[in-house]
């Protein structure tokens, strides 16, 4: 399956530990609740187990792979049910620049074959059903 997520606020692993507030972190994390929900509908169920590979591309003044660590556990929380080591076993984080800021997410389950999703902005009916 690939999710494709457009316009995330870039949020480096650096910043995130530099000393933020909590309520500061706490508006991030619900400001990416909203654009992720609003481009990905479904949960992920905690009933099969995952490896997913992030590719971040940005615009302008890439992270490095490690620095995208704080968007993938934010982006994680959302789109599974639960992000448990018995669920996600693996995942792979690369980063580049590219034509604009978005994350390509590609998630193979253990006991799914894989299958298509079509974001919002993909093409698709702006309905995120599968494929």
């Amino acid at each position: 399956m690939d999710i494709t997520l457009h316009n995330l606020p870039k949020i480096s692993l650096n910043k995130w530990y530099a000393g933020m507030h909590w309520t500061k972190r706490k508006k991030i994390k619900d400001n990416y609740t909203q654009i992720v929900r609003s481009q990905f509908g479904s949960l992920l169920s905690r009933d099969n187990t995952y490896k997913v590979e992030y590719h971040f591309t940005f615009k302008s003044r890439p992270l490095d792979a490690s620095n995208c660590v704080a968007m993938v556990k934010m982006i994680e929380d959302i789109i599974f049910e639960t992000d448990s080591y018995k669920v996600v076993k693996e995942i792979v984080i690369t980063s580049s620049k590219g034509l604009e800021d978005k994350v390509l997410i590609s998630v193979k389950s253990d006991k799914q074959s894989w299958i298509d999703i079509e974001d919002i902005n993909g093409g698709g009916d702006g309905n995120n059903e599968i494929n």
